[in-house]
């Protein structure tokens, strides 16, 4: 049975960089096989703010997927960071968050993401709300996995 999930990447760039968390994003359908359908990519504005390091517009990407099975959450998480590896750039702090349309902790995710908009989140927060979805920090300070979180 098809399940939707939900990539989310933040952080994967620096202020000199010529692509950003977007590209990062979009180039991932490369990395998937031919029956994992990629549906489309969100842009999620965060907040703006002097207490928020951002390298230009505060913003994080979501690929919405359809993969064949719930049971290859894992191998996607692992495909994701792997993704994350090769293309984020030294000195950023990528966060990866990857789920699924049935998790039970969706709707908690969903309001964390819209707090994101609007309010100062922490890394903890961010963990919180993820509960037992995959949410990792791959680099710099992790702060990249309140974007990803931020679905």
């Amino acid at each position: 049975m098809t399940i939707r999930a939900f990539v989310g990447f933040d952080d994967t760039d620096r202020p000199d960089s010529d692509r950003g968390t977007g590209k990062l994003a979009k180039w991932f359908d490369k990395e998937l096989p031919v029956d994992w359908h990629v549906w489309g990519l969100v842009r999620q504005q965060l907040l703006v703010h002097d207490d928020i390091p951002y390298t230009s517009h505060n913003s994080s990407a979501c690929v919405v997927l359809d993969i064949p099975d719930e049971g290859l959450l894992g191998e996607l998480a692992s495909r994701a960071a792997l993704h994350l590896e090769r293309h984020a750039l030294d000195g950023s702090d990528p966060g990866l968050c990857v789920t699924h349309e049935a998790h039970p902790a969706l709707p908690g995710l969903i309001s964390f993401s819209q707090k994101c908009t609007n309010q100062v989140v922490r890394q903890k927060d961010a963990m919180e709300a993820a509960h037992t979805m995959h949410l990792s920090g791959h680099g710099g300070t992790n702060d990249g996995i309140i974007g990803a979180a931020g679905l």
